[in-house]
């Protein structure tokens, strides 16, 4: 969070990935570091007997949210 804080204030968009259980803990600390808009993709956390499908899944749906988000700041 910080290091994405960082790059916003100087004017460099980025797209953070969190974990379902830590999004208002991740957007309290956006909030504290001054861009209160910073972009999450939330990832749901993974649960006991998902397989490793099942993360790739999570993953490859993650990746397709940051690119649209980044292509979205063009």
């Amino acid at each position: 969070m910080l290091d994405a804080a960082a790059l916003e204030k100087r004017g460099l968009h980025t797209v953070t990935i969190v974990w379902d259980n830590f999004e208002t803990a991740a957007r309290t600390q956006a909030r504290l570091q001054g861009v209160p808009d910073l972009e999450l993709v939330v990832v749901p956390h993974r649960k006991g007997g998902e397989t490793a499908e099942d993360q790739r899944r999570k993953a490859e749906a993650a990746l397709s949210a940051v690119a649209g988000r980044l292509i979205q700041s063009l």
